[in-house]
């Protein structure tokens, strides 16, 4: 191969490898974004229900089982 020729496919190589990169890292941006906004929307409001409907209950005792550090 020429080195003109070689230089052109590794260029066209790495314009690849980089659109790709580019692509995992939008794509992955967008997940992680959903999943932050499914945690604050649906999981920690039920996190907090639950907790609260313990309290209610009268087992809040049973919420804090870790024994405590005398000092």
């Amino acid at each position: 191969m020429k080195k003109a020729a070689k230089n052109l496919l590794y260029d066209r190589l790495h314009r690849g490898v980089v659109y790709t990169c580019m692509g995992l890292t939008v794509v992955g941006c967008y997940l992680l974004s959903c999943r932050v906004y499914r945690y604050f929307t649906v999981i920690k409001p039920m996190k907090q229900e639950a907790e609260l409907k313990m309290i209610q209950e009268g087992s809040y005792s049973k919420l804090d089982t870790a024994s405590t550090l005398k000092t």
